[in-house]
């Protein structure tokens, strides 16, 4: 029956994704083309499909580390997507970066001198982002991004080492790369976006770049549900 919801999911999720591509190339409208309600149903049946793990997974820490951060996606997502409250959904996505670093490191040994340049690399652009802070923006919003920008950098070079770890098995270490990659590029446009909007008047680039924000962050969000699954149903 779980192999049923399993597929069941998939589909839906994969229709979803499928039906906003075509969308938005006939209407190049994101919000016509899909929903906001049903955007957010896609990450909750992301977070239902890591709940199926069960005894399919590779250690109950790596399970309970991805329900965790997919559990919070949907509470941030909800901020985010239903409240339009960016400040508690970045807050929220922090904590969500962390716990993904806190499930990749795990699978890999880590140097002493990659862990220092890691650390350097981060304060470095903490320091550097507090001192080049834009004019007219609003503070707390920009500093909550600063540091979970310095996160997901750290989650993306966590996420690449997994390649390199004989914890996963190779289908599973793929799926994080590309899905952490993915959570990469849709956060450097939803980073974009209101400097664009902003700044331009151009609503064509605006809404292009609007698009790009759910084009990689729904497959983003699938692959990562399916990376805690050690074998394929």
């Amino acid at each position: 029956m779980k192999s049923l919801y399993f597929k069941l999911i998939i589909f839906i999720n994969l229709f979803i994704y499928i039906y906003f591509l075509i969308s938005y190339i006939l209407t190049r409208n994101v919000d016509s083309s899909l929903p906001s309600i049903i955007k957010y149903c896609y990450i909750l049946l992301c977070f239902f499909l890591s709940m199926l793990i069960e005894d399919n997974s590779y250690d109950i820490i790596d399970k309970r580390l991805l329900q965790t951060a997919l559990f919070l996606t949907t509470i941030a997502d909800f901020f985010f997507i239903i409240m339009e409250c960016p400040e508690l959904g970045i807050f929220i996505f922090i904590f969500v970066q962390i716990t993904y670093i806190l499930r990749h490191s795990r699978s890999i040994s880590l140097n002493p001198i990659h862990i220092k340049m890691l650390i350097l690399l981060s304060i470095s652009m903490l320091f550097l982002g507090f001192f080049l802070k834009p004019k007219n923006i609003d503070t707390k919003l920009y500093y909550l991004a600063l540091l979970y920008g310095t996160l997901l950098i750290n989650s993306l070079v966590f996420a690449f080492s997994t390649l390199r770890s004989k914890f996963y098995y190779k289908h599973s270490a793929l799926m994080i790369a590309f899905g952490i990659c993915l959570f990469f590029m849709c956060d450097i446009n939803v980073g974009l976006y209101p400097l664009i909007a902003e700044s331009y008047n151009i609503s064509s680039l605006s809404m292009t770049i609007y698009f790009l924000i759910w084009f990689f962050y729904l497959p983003s969000q699938l692959l990562l549900a399916i990376s805690g699954y050690k074998k394929l149903r």
